[in-house]
């Protein structure tokens, strides 16, 4: 069950955003906070536990930006739209009535924390004119800048974009609404700004599609003994070339790479809501030495694990503290 709880930072009657009311079939539990910045603009703070639900998409025409501050987040809309969202990765979509109508959501890590601002052009552009003029954002350039021809998009967020939206997320539920709302035009000039690749997106087939996430699955869950990329394509009457472009074409990344990313963000997940020894989180990531798992983690996060940890620990205690003056 999702239950989602309205802030209005504008002192207005927020009613129910664009899709809000599009949540099924959740197979856990979650929060989801809303907070209406002003007209045409609002900010959902996402904390969920779970495996997966469904999104119904019904407003057309408004833009959502979701950003993945902790976890994993996987959605499709096809068998040939996959999307995959690792920490500091955004996706944008603009619904145009016919595609994404249904998703599908999946937490691989059962945990996730994420960021997605709502934003109605018309609405948004005339309150902007009437209060915040000296923030020029045309937003026909801004989704042709992010989505091109195409109706959504996911990639790095990059470092200026992610710091911003780092700062709405830990601030939206105690900010003063004048400097959430700089924060979000100033994101949205970001967003209007920053080069965005035009490459073609890959065709896969169903069937790869479904082969891909199975070598996934199997390579994951497969934690006492060695399987080699020779192995399961043998067992799958494949070439090995031919199973890494094919992992690569679904999750965006070589087949290691991938399995590394994923299981130090499975790690970071433990650090947070578990007291397990971190000799323990590292050799469940797949380290036997608790100072190569540091090493990497540090690399990946900028912290070790202990810090970050403990970085964390902190925070949601201020965040508490914070809720209950």
């Amino acid at each position: 069950m999702i239950d989602i709880f309205f802030h209005d930072k504008t002192g207005v009657v927020s009613g129910f955003p664009g899709q809000i009311d599009g949540f099924e079939h959740a197979d856990g539990n979650g929060e989801i906070h809303y907070y209406r910045l002003f007209d045409g603009v609002g900010v959902m703070l996402m904390q969920l536990e779970m495996g997966s639900y469904t999104e119904i998409r019904t407003q057309v025409g408004v833009l959502e930006v979701n950003f993945c501050i902790n976890g994993r987040f996987e959605t499709s809309f096809s068998m040939r739209s996959h999307v995959l969202l690792k920490p500091g990765d955004m996706a944008i979509s603009c619904y145009d009535g016919l595609h994404g109508t249904k998703s599908e959501s999946h937490f691989p890590l059962g945990y996730y924390e994420g960021l997605c601002l709502e934003i109605d052009p018309a609405a948004a552009g005339h309150w902007i004119r009437l209060n915040a003029p000296a923030f020029s954002i045309d937003f026909t350039a801004l989704k042709q800048n992010l989505l091109g021809s195409k109706w959504y998009m996911v990639g790095p967020a990059g470092l200026r974009c992610e710091h911003v939206f780092r700062e709405l997320y830990e601030s939206a539920s105690y900010a003063e609404r004048g400097f959430l709302q700089l924060k979000v035009l100033e994101l949205m000039l970001l967003l209007g700004r920053i080069p965005q690749e035009r490459a073609a997106d890959p065709y896969c087939s169903a069937e790869q599609t479904a082969l891909a996430h199975h070598l996934r699955d199997h390579l994951l869950t497969n934690r006492e003994g060695y399987v080699s990329l020779a192995q399961l394509a043998a067992e799958h009457a494949i070439s090995v070339s031919h199973l890494q472009k094919l992992f690569k074409q679904t999750y965006g990344m070589p087949v290691y790479h991938y399995i590394k990313e994923y299981r130090l963000e499975q790690a970071a997940v433990e650090l947070v809501r578990s007291r397990k020894p971190i000799t323990e989180i590292a050799q469940h990531a797949g380290y036997d030495n608790a100072s190569k798992f540091s090493e990497s983690f540090k690399k990946r996060y900028g912290k070790t694990p202990s810090r970050y940890r403990a970085d964390k620990t902190n925070a949601v205690k201020r965040s508490i503290e914070t809720k209950t003056e």
